[in-house]
């Protein structure tokens, strides 16, 4: 009896650390971090959809305006920049799990969204 509980233990200890893990939003930086946003969008379906083009040009709406600018990435941080604002440059730490991501600024999540492959475009039609 003491094996079959011992054993019941270990599959629930085992069980419960794979369900936690697939669950955690995990820190992405450097490269992978590139490459996790080049040529996606993210967006929230409402108030925002930003396009991170792999050129390193920013093209999006935001509350129903266009906007355009840069990005880069930092060694651990995702970093842009709007064109027509005044404003420096934002950098954010980027936590994901599976599509979604969370952007934090100063260790407080500032926003999320999720991350789409951006379309792919549409062949020219020939007159």
């Amino acid at each position: 009896m003491k094996k079959i509980f011992a054993l019941l233990a270990a599959l629930f200890v085992c069980t419960a650390t794979a369900a936690s893990q697939d669950g955690q939003w995990r820190p992405i930086r450097g490269k992978a971090l590139q490459e996790l946003f080049a040529d996606q969008d993210l967006g929230d379906g409402i108030h925002y959809a930003y396009q991170f083009h792999r050129d390193g040009q920013l093209t999006g709406m935001n509350m129903g305006k266009h906007e355009r600018g840069t990005w880069k990435v930092s060694p651990s941080e995702l970093c842009y920049a709007w064109s027509r604002r005044k404003r420096e440059e934002e950098c954010y730490e980027v936590r994901r799990r599976g599509n979604a991501v969370r952007l934090y600024r100063d260790g407080y999540e500032a926003f999320s969204g999720v991350l789409t492959p951006l379309n792919s475009p549409l062949p020219q039609e020939k007159p």
